[in-house]
């Protein structure tokens, strides 16, 4: 297993797990397969590009030469906001599952997190119905700090968005 930022050679294979992260799991994303099928691959290339100073990046997950997951961190640029740090989008393929896999991912995003000067907290949100990712987050010490009622609509369903964020201490979680 190795975990890295992704970059413009990755983008096919991020594009394709990610078009099987969007059919999948539809409730776990705002884009949707049709929003992201017909995306250029130089336009994907671009999506995942990482910043030099490290601010925003696309990690993967490969196991065996194959990429089994991806997160986005993405930390704002505007002065006064530059303290949080976003998790967007994290996604480990069916296959990989239940092996450790999703929870190393997440531990390297905050890894990657912390290495940036002034981050006080780090922030996501997910779909309220997915036990499986609240669990995960709540077991690297995530707190919920509110719900967005009806956050998403997926083919006349609507889903509340939990929030969640993670405290530093020094450059570390607190509580870990």
């Amino acid at each position: 297993m190795t975990i890295r930022p992704l970059d413009n050679t990755d983008a096919a294979a991020y594009q394709r797990l990610r078009l099987l992260a969007l059919r999948e799991s539809p409730t776990a994303f705002s884009a949707s397969y049709e929003d992201e099928a017909g995306r250029a691959l130089d336009d994907v290339a671009a999506r995942i590009a990482p910043a030099a100073d490290g601010s925003v990046c696309m990690l993967g997950i490969f196991v065996q030469d194959e990429l089994a997951g991806f997160v986005a961190i993405i930390r704002p640029q505007r002065a006064k906001l530059r303290h949080a740090v976003e998790f967007a989008g994290m996604y480990v393929a069916p296959a990989h599952r239940r092996r450790g896999l999703g929870r190393a991912l997440l531990e390297a995003a905050i890894a990657h997190a912390c290495s940036l000067d002034g981050v006080r907290h780090i922030k996501l949100g997910v779909n309220a119905a997915n036990t499986a990712a609240v669990a995960l987050y709540r077991a690297v010490g995530f707190e919920r700090y509110g719900t967005e009622p009806d956050a998403l609509c997926v083919d006349g369903t609507f889903y509340d968005e939990e929030r969640y964020l993670l405290r530093m201490g020094d450059g570390l979680p607190t509580g870990v």
